[in-house]
């Protein structure tokens, strides 16, 4: 059995602190075009981080035609200590098992003010 080339386009490729909850990210990307993709993988780089690490794998819907895919990133505050760049990386996985790099999107998290201030005040007496 012969797989064909896969074809897929994104047409948007965001990442923004969520309204709802400040501790988390939403990650959405809008999917044009869809063929015989397997599944999209989704990557986190920090700034301590050297590298990428992978933090969700998310099936292929099957509401057709233009998609919009979603995902809440709720362990990013375990991660940071403050205000800095958090990066992630889109890729595709083909079902004839070819991955493709769609992109990057950055985001500046900023923890709570909350837990801002009580860092400041634990500062203090230090």
């Amino acid at each position: 059995m012969f797989l064909g080339a896969g074809q897929v386009h994104v047409s948007k490729f965001t990442a923004n602190v969520s309204t709802q909850n400040s501790r988390e990210i939403q990650v959405k990307w809008t999917v044009d075009t869809e063929q015989e993709v397997a599944q999209y993988r989704l990557e986190r780089k920090m700034v301590q981080d050297n590298d990428f690490k992978p933090i969700a794998r998310i099936a292929v819907s099957t509401t057709p035609p233009t998609k919009t895919y979603q995902f809440t990133d709720k362990n990013v505050f375990k991660t940071t200590s403050g205000t800095e760049p958090v990066v992630y990386a889109l890729y595709v996985d083909f079902q004839n098992g070819d991955t493709k790099y769609i992109g990057q999107a950055e985001v500046n998290y900023t923890t709570t003010a909350i837990r801002r201030t009580w860092g400041s005040i634990k500062a203090m007496f230090q």
